[in-house]
């Protein structure tokens, strides 16, 4: 192709561009169609321009110009004023705004609808931009004509930019004021407006209501949405055009195509620069006036919904994400840019409204606190408490989690650990036997065996208690007393003061036992509720680790009140023995004796000097062992079910270590020389029907029996030591014998 075709072909291309222009300006309209038929053309006219090169020599006439030089020329001025024009008019610049051109005879500044059709419209301009920069670099010789006419466009293109995040935001900003204009009318607050509106299209459909009230949110959600749309292509390109630069003066090459590009590189560069502070600036102004709108329209809620609070961590989730994609823009050592202090001022007021929260619906649980069933078909049942408290405390950390702040979290997190610690509420609550009273299942009933404070009512086993049972039954006639089972006899119901006692302290026990597993997940799931890559941080990750460790602690010490309450429970409705040096009275034989005080009376009873025959005798009344566990109310609400596996194990366990501890206490004080080998396997005998009996609770439900196993192993140890014939002998055994809690010590050995 010569440079006549050349030539040629390039009027003919601008001549066809020029004419798709004015019939765009006559129409007033233009979209993705035109704009990207627009680039294509450019595209090509900037090709054919670059192709003249080609056909132009490197030495000049004797005038001192060549031909074909000139022809280049003369097309690359007017492919750079049909630039001028055609970015003058899809960058919808006013008559005042137009670029002035050495050789224009025609003003094109017709006004014309805007543009903005999506991301393909986005790539074809920003393409037109980068052909039109080296055009103006092609037609300038002067290095400060160049910058001129670049910095002119780099300031259209920038408030371009603004106009489409302008005009993108526009319509939820302008509904949004409307509602409050509306809302202000009617003297109702924002979000009261909108649940009104709102009401029959959440009858209607099955739909998240709760987030279409969020007007606020949703609005400052589509203007950093679109300002990130903007703003995330804009920084890859000058992250490219910065690496090829980069690049080109590695190579140090001095020839005029790289001149060229090194020129063009560097003016986008600058331009993209411009687009982007334009743009982060603006969509600073429109984030924090809706910002304000949002504190101010908030400031008349006195109680935040659970709505509210998911509005403002979702906006504080909006306003974090934009900020991590943005923080680069403002330069290392400058001040906080207007988003990070309007940023720090929503995390700061959403993390009051959410320790407040928590507080405040914590209160609510214990006040509204009752029995409730946690398996269906049976009667086992726990503080209401414990588990709305722990659904409080993990649906606030999630919400603080979804903030991606790390202030926040550890706001929120210190709060909820205060909640659970033991000057806080629910420990309080539990140590009150709050919500723990199943009569009614819906307050709290006080009888006359209340005791001190925080302890479970007297059991009717006391001796005590069955004399001042008898003495309500067979002498008290006052027609005075008005308690709550008086009136629930009164009213002809069925009234069991023992059970409602007894089920009052198993939910007490279910209650302190969930509150203990809850602080062990709780604590777990601190680990995962901060932003990725902050826990490796040093200061964040040993303060998570210190909250683990005061969970994991708190975890111990409603285990330690577990134990506690458990003693008192056994001690009660069990009974127990403090001292078996003497025999006990015959009382301790009666059926409403406690079951330990029973079977004490028949250990002290028991005769081990036995032959053969006694033996046989001796081993028909071994039956007698756990009769009076059988007949306990307490094991038999165990076999009901009403007490969580776990808890059942510890009690089991608890029940088993006070008979080992009565047997071997007895053996030692009572005992002592009393032994013949028919005695000796008259005890172990008995040492294995109790065994099995608390085993077969344990493997009733799944457990491990080495739990009770291992609490009889002093007293098989012991059995083994009377069998023993030869000193010898028990010297061995001395030595076998571990170092455990569960192994004789050497005192008790000797």
């Amino acid at each position: 192709m010569s440079m006549e075709n050349l030539v040629e072909d390039f009027y003919i291309q601008l001549e066809e561009t020029r004419n798709k222009l004015s019939s765009c300006q006559d129409t007033g309209v233009i979209g993705f169609a035109q704009v990207d038929d627009f680039h294509v053309s450019l595209d090509s006219i900037y090709r054919v321009v670059m192709s003249m090169l080609d056909f132009i020599p490197f030495t000049t006439d004797d005038d001192g110009e060549n031909l074909f030089d000139a022809m280049r020329k003369s097309c690359i001025e007017k492919a750079s004023q049909f630039c001028c024009d055609l970015l003058n008019v899809v960058l919808n610049a006013g008559p005042e705004e137009k670029v002035p051109t050495k050789s224009s005879k025609r003003e094109t500044g017709h006004k014309i609808s805007f543009i903005d059709d999506g991301v393909e419209c986005q790539q074809a301009i920003a393409s037109m931009m980068e052909n039109s920069f080296r055009i103006f670099s092609e037609q300038h010789t002067t290095e400060s004509e160049e910058c001129s006419y670049m910095s002119i466009f780099t300031e259209k293109y920038s408030n371009y930019q603004r106009a489409v995040l302008r005009h993108r935001s526009k319509p939820p900003i302008a509904n949004l004021a409307n509602v409050r204009k509306i809302a202000k009318v009617q003297s109702l607050t924002v979000y009261d407006y909108l649940e009104s509106t709102m009401q029959q299209e959440s009858d209607r459909s099955d739909g998240d209501t709760d987030k279409d009230k969020w007007a606020h949110a949703n609005t400052i959600t589509v203007i950093l949405g679109e300002a990130s749309s903007l703003i995330h292509p804009l920084i890859v390109w000058k992250e490219g055009l910065l690496d090829s630069l980069s690049a080109s003066r590695d190579m140090d090459s001095k020839s005029h195509l790289s001149r060229l590009d090194s020129c063009v590189q560097s003016g986008l560069a600058m331009m993209c620069d411009t687009a982007l502070d334009l743009l982060h600036k603006e969509a600073q102004n429109l984030t924090i006036k809706i910002g304000e709108w949002f504190i101010e329209d908030m400031a008349g809620i006195v109680n935040l919904s659970d709505s509210s609070l998911e509005e403002m961590a979702f906006i504080c989730q909006v306003l974090q994400r934009y900020n991590a994609l943005t923080c680069h823009l403002n330069p290392v050592g400058k001040e906080e840019s207007l988003i990070e202090k309007h940023l720090a001022e929503q995390i700061f007021r959403y993390s009051t409204a959410e320790t407040n929260f928590l507080s405040t619906n914590i209160l609510k649980a214990i006040e509204m606190a009752q029995p409730v069933q946690i398996l269906m078909g049976v009667e086992r049942y726990v503080p209401s408490i414990v588990e709305d408290a722990y659904y409080i405390s993990q649906r606030c950390l999630e919400r603080a989690s979804s903030t991606l702040s790390p202030k926040t979290v550890v706001l929120v997190i210190n709060s909820v650990v205060d909640t659970w610690g033991t000057s806080g509420a629910i420990y309080n609550a539990l140590v009150s036997q709050k919500g723990c009273n199943s009569m009614g299942k819906n307050a709290d009933v006080k009888t006359d065996n209340d005791t001190r404070d925080g302890f479970i009512e007297k059991s009717p086993n006391s001796g005590l208690q069955l004399f001042l049972n008898a003495l309500e039954r067979d002498i008290d006639k006052s027609p005075q007393r008005t308690d709550v089972t008086n009136n629930m006899k009164a009213n002809g119901m069925s009234v069991d003061v023992h059970t409602i006692q007894l089920d009052t302290q198993f939910c007490l026990l279910n209650g302190i036992h969930a509150a203990s597993v809850a602080c062990e997940g709780l604590g777990t799931l601190f680990g995962s509720l901060l932003p990725e890559g902050v826990n490796d941080a040093p200061d964040h990750s040993e303060m998570m680790l210190t909250v683990k460790e005061q969970m994991k602690q708190y975890s111990i010490t409603y285990d330690l009140l577990l134990d506690a309450q458990i003693d008192t429970l056994l001690e009660e409705w069990v009974g127990k023995v403090h001292t078996t040096g003497i025999p006990p009275p015959l009382i301790a034989s009666l059926p409403h004796a406690p079951s330990i005080h029973r079977l004490f009376y028949y250990f002290s009873k028991q005769n081990y000097e036995l032959n053969a025959t006694s033996l046989r005798g001796a081993e028909e009344h071994t039956k007698f062992l756990i009769i009076p566990f059988e007949e306990s109310r307490i094991i038999t609400e165990l076999h009901n079910g009403k007490c969580d596996d776990q808890l059942a194990f510890k009690l089991v366990q608890a029940i088993s270590h006070d008979v080992s501890n009565l047997f071997l206490s007895t053996l030692f004080n009572q005992k002592k020389h009393q032994f013949t080998e028919w005695g000796a396997l008259l005890l172990a005998k008995q040492i294995r029907i109790l065994e099995e009996y608390f085993c077969s609770h344990i493997v009733k439900n799944s457990g491990n029996t080495l739990l009770i196993l291992q609490e009889f192993k002093k007293l098989s140890q012991t059995l083994a030591i009377i069998q023993l014939s030869h000193p010898q002998d028990c010297k061995d055994f001395k030595q076998s014998i571990g170092n455990s809690n569960f192994d004789l010590n050497q005192d008790e050995i000797r």
